[in-house]
C-alpha cells in the first residue's frame, strides 16, 4: 500500500484515485461527526479493522501513516485535505494548535475488533 495514496487534497481538486478507492469498504455515513484535537492531546498512532477518514475544515497538523511492512510517512496536513486510512494501515496527528474537521468510518463487519489496536 503506498500511502500517498491515502492523503487526497480535496480543496486543490484531487479526488480518491482507483486504486484506493477499489480496496475500501463501503462508508457508513451513520458514523460521521465532528472532531476536534489539540497539540496537548495529540492522536497516538494506532490503527482499526475498518477504514477512517478524517475531513479537516481548520489548524495544521502532521499525520503520520505506517503500513503493516512497516513503512512510514509523514505529511503536513490543512484544510480542505481529506485522510483515508484504509483498515491495518497506523495513523495518528500531532497539531500545531488545535486541529478540526469530521472524521468517518466504514461499515464494521462483525468480526472486527473494535478501537484503537496497536502493534
Amino acid at each position: 500500500m503506498d500511502t500517498n495514496l491515502c492523503v487526497i487534497r480535496l480543496g486543490d481538486g484531487e479526488r480518491v484515485c482507483d486504486t484506493l478507492g477499489k480496496i475500501l469498504d463501503t462508508p457508513d455515513i451513520t458514523t460521521i461527526g465532528p472532531f476536534a484535537v489539540s497539540k496537548e492531546h495529540p492522536t497516538e498512532l494506532h490503527y482499526h479493522d475498518f477504514d477512517e477518514y478524517w475531513y479537516f475544515t481548520e489548524g495544521t497538523t502532521t499525520v503520520t501513516l505506517c503500513t503493516a511492512d512497516g513503512q512510514s510517512k509523514s505529511y503536513r496536513i490543512g484544510p480542505g485535505d481529506l485522510v483515508v486510512t484504509p483498515q491495518g494501515v497506523e495513523h495518528g496527528h500531532i497539531p500545531d494548535d488545535v486541529v478540526k474537521g469530521v472524521q468517518w468510518v466504514s461499515v464494521i463487519h462483525p468480526n472486527a475488533r473494535p478501537g484503537h489496536l496497536h502493534r
